[in-house]
């Protein structure tokens, strides 16, 4: 029998998925703050420590219209300004 790989957690505080932020993204969500609405990701207790991959996430899925395999986070703390 195979073992289900268990889904990759982006936001801890909230427990959101990645394919549950991947999904939101593919619906339409196009900015951080959408996506913050959409799922609840980068809007908890911690003060949105996921941030640092959300935004090079969907940053990357913009530019390409597909996801990374592995999310490079980003730890200039920059990123992203929210685009309009």
């Amino acid at each position: 029998m195979k073992k289900q790989k268990r889904p990759e957690i982006i936001c801890r505080c909230n427990n959101v998925s990645r394919q549950t932020i991947e999904k939101a993204i593919v619906d339409g969500c196009d900015t951080l703050n959408k996506i913050f609405d959409a799922t609840t990701a980068g809007v908890g207790p911690c003060g949105g420590s996921c941030r640092r991959k959300l935004g090079p996430l969907l940053e990357h899925y913009l530019q390409n219209n597909e996801f990374p395999e592995k999310i490079t986070e980003d730890l200039t703390g920059k990123f992203p300004p929210d685009k309009k």
